[in-house]
């Protein structure tokens, strides 16, 4: 059986990242962040879930979102985040990310149509692939910096954004469209 690497379980400073991300990261807990992440699964898919069959198509207000496409949006935003990582962790920081739209995205997804069932089995493999991905890096490897969207990002800093940007959207979905 092999171990994790040592990591560090601090947060990242604000020059590692963008200052768009401050409240996501901030969102994030203390200890081991990838553990947090693992076990953050458990929450967001009981969350999810409550958005199965018709309550999918739930909205709290014109021009919002469905709960259905909130969680798309939350698995998409996961995959690109942990593409960046994995990328600028691989030594391809020097190649600019471009940046998401998600009034593109979002729509195109068909999250509705699609189902909440069907964005849960997708998260579900995903987040443990993550899990898995981030589990094997080290501090050096979390230090990696690259560029997304215009700012310059460390792994670290997009593996806090991961866990703050899927916290932020169950908040929204248990407050807005319960």
């Amino acid at each position: 059986m092999t171990t994790s690497p040592k990591r560090n379980t601090v947060p990242p400073t604000p020059d590692e990242y963008g200052p768009y991300y401050k409240a996501y990261i901030d969102l994030a807990p203390g200890g081991d962040i990838v553990r947090a992440l693992e076990t953050q699964s458990e929450s967001l898919l009981k969350t999810f879930g409550e958005f199965e069959g018709e309550r999918g198509a739930h909205t709290y207000a014109d021009g919002k979102w469905t709960a259905a496409e909130v969680i798309g949006h939350v698995v998409d935003i996961e995959r690109v985040f942990a593409y960046r990582a994995m990328c600028f962790q691989r030594g391809m920081g020097q190649v600019e990310q471009a940046g998401v739209d998600q009034d593109v995205m979002v729509p195109a997804s068909r999250a509705t149509d699609r189902g909440v069932a069907s964005w849960i089995r997708e998260f579900k493999h995903l987040r443990a692939s993550h899990v898995a991905l981030f589990d094997a890096m080290n501090e050096e490897d979390l230090a990696q910096v690259g560029r997304a969207s215009g700012a310059s990002c460390t792994v670290r800093a997009l593996l806090y954004k991961m866990y703050g940007h899927a916290k932020h959207h169950a908040q929204v979905l248990e407050q807005r469209y319960r």
